[in-house]
């Protein structure tokens, strides 16, 4: 029986991967507790923490310091931030700086553009059920991080109620977007990083 582990990584499986370069995953973070692993003699995969014989080779886990960035050390690319939106879509206590909100402000109207253009195609106008569905896959994580960009610049969430009001409310929600974040710490954690 092989002892070679099997890992999952952003939803692909990676592996065989031999006892002594997984160690060296272990030590480096790249396979957490929470990491999906398989070996033989599994009989489906497990997070690794709960894998038989986990506990004992787990590298002790650096306590997570108050104010720490959440953000995905991509957040700020245009891949990165489509990840990092979807990965903290209910995340309303934290900040997003200005490449992670505008990013994914961007990925939002493209795959509006998208849902409409398949609505046409298949007969529904330009709203129809995909364009339903692309929006309550993006609405929740869109105004998260809307409310984390708020937070950067030292504002309270609630301000994302402003686009209620016609134009104006539009372009001061514009404005706020624009707007350079606190470079200390605020009463929402940590700077992002830039």
């Amino acid at each position: 029986m092989s002892k070679d582990w099997y890992y999952v990584v952003e939803g692909n499986s990676v592996g065989p991967v031999g006892h002594e370069e997984f160690q060296s995953l272990l030590k480096t973070g790249t396979i957490r507790s929470d990491t999906l692993v398989w070996q033989d003699g599994m009989e489906d995969w497990l997070p690794y923490g709960r894998a038989s014989g986990a506990a004992a080779e787990m590298p002790p886990q650096k306590p997570a310091q108050h104010g720490e960035d959440p953000a995905r050390a991509d957040a700020n690319t245009f891949l990165g931030a489509l990840k990092d939106g979807f990965a903290r879509y209910v995340d309303f206590k934290t900040r997003s700086n200005r490449p992670q909100f505008w990013w994914f402000v961007l990925w939002t109207f493209i795959l509006s553009l998208a849902a409409s253009a398949v609505d046409a195609a298949i007969g529904f106008g330009d709203s129809g059920p995909v364009g339903l569905l692309a929006t309550i896959a993006v609405g929740i994580p869109m105004i998260a991080v809307s409310v984390r960009r708020m937070h950067d610049i030292g504002r309270t969430g609630w301000w994302v109620l402003i686009q209620i009001v016609p134009l104006i409310g539009f372009i001061v929600l514009v404005v706020f977007g624009c707007t350079k974040g606190e470079e200390r710490a605020n009463q929402w954690g940590a700077p992002p990083r830039r």
